[in-house]
């Protein structure tokens, strides 16, 4: 037997911080370096000292300084006295330079369906010429028509005719296997420009990639077809052609596409599959240089970037898993003058050779490549670490493993809040005090955005938007610092109110605790919330819960096992948790990078209607607060951290006025070393409307001006005279006529709003276009069918809407499969054609099935249909007054204009 009594007397109880021994309460001895404030009852808590925030500053800012070195590491460039079978840029660059040298290749002109085409085909009859005996080396030249639906921006049709495609089959002696890897370039450009990185120099490294493949004595088991298409840039149709029409298509398994949306650097995959992992493994397994994210497919397929590639075309049309690998640094030069082959970083065409050729041998040997079918095991996971290695699982396991983390990082907080005695509080109390932070932490959040916001839009009224356009260092000190700063605040304003109920622990390092445990906890919401949802991307997240939950589990080991043993927390305890960010640190500075570089350059072709600062302001914040999640709780137990954040936040304020009254505030920069142009995109444009009978019924001419960013034509007005009597195309332009009556060349009216149109005299037009209705029948009752033909030059667009009521039922393109554009006026459909053809344009017909309603009759309006015509390229491309106006545009823009053509008709 026991007695009850005696047990409650000897028994120890540990409430609120105080100690129970037989009956009476007696307060700890405090840890070393502290002592208690009888008179208040409270323990004073030992602080870091002043110069821990500028450890702190210097910290993050060193792990951001290795991320930048990785970035900029490049292999050394091989010399073309290295082994034929080694890839040498020297050898590769030589090819660009005389790729390049035939000029702009827009798709349709000479440069590129003759001369460029020339170079490509004697070039690799040359490497066949030298090949191995038992190499087998086929080429092919394919012409190439057809449709397809494309969801692109808002939408379009493309129908294409004689677009032109160099394929070459390359086999290995004694390859049984006829299955191919398809390897993908294209040789056009954009109008006026050399395009070197975008895509030439993807063509110069697959002729290299062929000639040591052919000099190789090492057999291939599988076939590998090289792809050089000559038509990507208006909007995909060359691969379209090949992966549908062309009888090696047939063979195809697997792709590898090469793209740039920038000059140089080091080559991102960011895209493959679809799920098809082997081939991020075979990528992972043996590529010397990895560069590649999950994170950026699902940004690049969310459609936030406005872009496309024929990594679309293999997968929808030919049902084929791939990668997409991209050159995406410097994207200020991409789709400009200035992509030229000196703007490739030296090093970056070594290291995508090494990396694609390592990769084509990989596969090309691979037995998948004969059954990928039975290989197709789900999503995977990837993302690489600085460049060193790649990381990549199933999503399966992904999901997995966050699950692990999620549970055990509730299980964690559960444990905490049952045990609060810890901290000296109740249960209840220290929820209460949780809910309570992350209100407060709600509150930071909100602060910063409002204090972003607040300059963002003081910047964009007083005419000072995308300061940081050519410096993208000031996004630090315009967005990054502020963000510091009121969380800051915020959390100094609440922490008086939040210690008073710490009387008895050392109430700021609980307090501490607390706002540790609510950034876990919200990191653990968005990696459940991602989970759940199969966001792939929740990876990052789970990186963000799992190292500084074990870091802390770790001092919490150490420094409050329990009530008594609590140790005093100093430098040691500080380099621990810091030391618990490094991985989650240099992923989130290594994604900031990777982010700013590419979304920079983005925001001057994106158009004028959203303010660029709100978008990269509110990017900053995020990712500053992504930084600072378990950095900011700190400042509770830091003496006077306020003195670097209130530096930090003057220097906002300097920069803020530097901006508003210097040339730092100018976005656009001409410098050589630093090329930052605004761009600008003028079509000098004939227009004719025509009435339901035929008869013209207006006619004008007018360069028109699509706003490519914030700041068009706004600061272009003072350097351009005749821009003082720029007009913007009114509403009432646009209800009267399909897409405002403007010569839309994409189908961007979505994005690109605001356009503006300066009054000139009619440009003499080369090659006109005509649209001729040719025949008429009520093909079923109540459906009509509409012939037409088209005559002009090699880039049109037709724009359709029918009349309210009536209804576009079935077309002569895709099979009758209909794609819907934008609503017009009183809710009427659209529905964008886009068309191209090779060199020398023929006239080509169509037809159009339309269901009208009872009540119709032949007075009725049917169908209004616009036809536009592109003189993009050749000696008619500018008229005399357009090259006159382009000369008045300073050195900082990049104007691009061609002449061009709009019909509007009713029928």
């Amino acid at each position: 037997m026991f007695s009850s009594s005696a047990t409650t007397e000897n028994r120890r109880h540990r409430i609120v911080g105080v100690e129970r021994i037989g009956g009476e309460d007696v307060t700890p001895d405090p840890p070393r370096g502290e002592h208690i404030d009888k008179s208040r009852g409270r323990k004073d808590s030992v602080k870091l000292p002043n110069r821990t925030s500028f450890l702190i500053l210097l910290f993050t800012g060193l792990i951001f300084l290795l991320v930048i070195y990785c970035d900029g590491r490049l292999p050394r460039p091989l010399s073309v006295h290295v082994p034929p079978t080694t890839f040498s840029e020297d050898r590769t660059r030589s090819l660009l330079k005389k790729l390049i040298s035939v000029g702009p290749r827009p798709a349709g002109s000479y440069e590129n369906e003759v001369l460029a085409l020339k170079f490509i085909t004697k070039t690799i009859e040359s490497i066949s010429a030298k090949a191995l005996p038992h190499v087998s080396i086929t080429l092919d030249i394919q012409k190439t028509r057809g449709s397809f639906n494309l969801g692109f921006i808002d939408g379009l049709t493309h129908h294409y005719r004689e677009i032109q495609n160099v394929i070459v089959k390359f086999e290995s002696p004694n390859v049984s296997s006829e299955d191919a890897l398809l390897i993908n370039c294209h040789f056009d450009s954009v109008p006026a420009s050399p395009g070197a990185s975008d895509d030439a120099v993807s063509c110069a490294i697959m002729l290299e990639l062929l000639s040591i493949l052919s000099l190789s004595t090492t057999p291939l088991k599988n076939t590998v077809i090289f792809l050089f298409n000559g038509a990507e840039e208006n909007i995909l149709p060359a691969s379209h052609g090949f992966i549908t029409q062309h009888i090696w298509a047939e063979q195809v398994r697997a792709f590898i596409n090469l793209e740039a949306c920038g000059a140089g650097g080091r080559e991102l995959v960011f895209q493959s599959g679809p799920e098809h992992p082997w081939l991020i493994e075979a990528y992972a397994e043996a590529a010397p240089y990895p560069f590649a994210s999950v994170i950026g497919q699902e940004v690049f397929q969310s459609g936030v970037i406005p872009g496309d590639t024929d990594f679309r075309i293999f997968r929808d049309y030919g049902h084929i898993p791939g990668l997409d690998i991209a050159y995406m640094k410097n994207g200020y030069v991409y789709h400009t003058k200035y992509d030229t082959e000196d703007k490739i970083t030296p090093g970056s065409i070594q290291r995508a050779g090494e990396n694609v050729l390592a990769v084509v041998r990989r596969v090309a040997n691979s037995d998948i490549l004969r059954d990928t079918s039975s290989h197709r095991s789900g999503n995977i996971i990837y993302f690489d670490f600085l460049g060193l290695f790649l990381i990549y699982y199933p999503q399966w396991i992904g999901v997995v493993l966050n699950i692990l983390v999620i549970s055990l990082s509730f299980w964690i907080t559960y444990s905490k809040a049952i045990n609060s005695f810890q901290y000296g509080v109740s249960t209840s109390t220290y929820l209460q005090q949780l809910g309570y932070t992350f209100l407060v932490q709600l509150a930071g959040c909100v602060a910063s955005l409002v204090v972003v916001t607040l300059i963002a839009v003081m910047l964009d009224a007083m005419g000072r938007s995308m300061s940081w356009y050519s410096k993208p260092y000031l996004i630090f000190f315009l967005y990054m610092t502020p963000t510091i700063k009121a969380v800051v605040a915020v959390f100094h304003f609440a922490l008086p109110r939040q210690k008073k109920f710490f009387r008895f622990t050392d109430g700021i390092w609980a307090i501490e605790s607390l706002y540790f445990e609510v950034s876990k906890l919200v990191w653990t919401f968005f990696c459940l919330i991602m989970t759940v949802f199969r966001v792939k991307s929740s990876f990052f997240c789970t990186i963000w819960v799992i190292f500084p939950m074990l870091g802390r589990l770790f001092l919490d080991y150490m420094y409050d096992r329990t009530a008594v043993a609590k140790k005093s927390k100093g430098y040691k305890w500080l380099m621990i948790h810091l030391i618990s960010l490094v991985i989650p640190l240099i992923f989130n500075m290594y994604l900031i990078n990777t982010t700013f570089s590419m979304f920079v350059p983005i925001m001057g072709r994106s158009g004028s209607t959203l303010n660029p600062d709100l978008l990269i302001g509110y990017k900053a914040a995020s990712m500053t607060l992504i930084t600072m999640s378990y950095i900011c709780p700190l400042v509770m137990v830091m003496r006077k951290p306020i003195y670097v954040v209130s530096a930090l936040y003057m220097s906002t304020i300097i920069t803020v006025i530097l901006v508003l009254t210097t040339r730092l505030g100018f976005p656009y920069s001409a410098s050589p070393t630093n090329l930052a142009p605004q761009r600008s995109l003028i079509m000098h444009t004939a227009r004719e409307f025509y009435s339901k009978d035929g008869s013209l019924i207006k006619e004008d001419s007018a360069f028109f001006l699509s706003n490519l960013d914030r700041n068009s034509p706004n600061l272009l007005i003072k350097h351009v005279p005749p821009f003082h009597d720029l007009k913007q195309v009114s509403e009432k332009d646009c209800d009267q006529y399909i897409f405002c009556g403007l010569p839309m060349y994409y189908p961007a009216s979505s994005m690109l709003k605001i356009h503006h149109y300066l009054k000139a005299p009619r440009p003499r037009i080369y090659q006109d276009t005509s649209l001729k209705l040719i025949h008429s029948e009520e093909h079923k009752p109540q459906v009509l069918k509409l012939l037409f033909r088209v005559e002009g030059p090699d880039h049109m667009g037709i724009f359709i809407s029918p009349a309210v009521g009536v209804k576009l039922t079935s077309w002569s393109f895709v099979e009758g499969k209909i794609l819907n554009g934008p609503s017009w006026i009183d809710n009427r459909p659209t529905h964008y054609v886009f068309y191209s053809h090779g060199i020398s344009p023929t006239p080509w017909e169509f037809w159009l099935e339309f269901k009208v309603p009872k009540s119709y009759s032949p007075d009725r309006d049917l169908v209004d249909i616009s036809v536009t015509g592109h003189i993009i390229h050749g000696i008619h491309m500018q008229s005399p007054d357009l090259q006159e106006l382009l000369q008045y545009f300073p050195s900082w823009s990049y104007p691009l204009g061609w002449t061009a053509t709009y019909k509007a008709f009713k029928f």
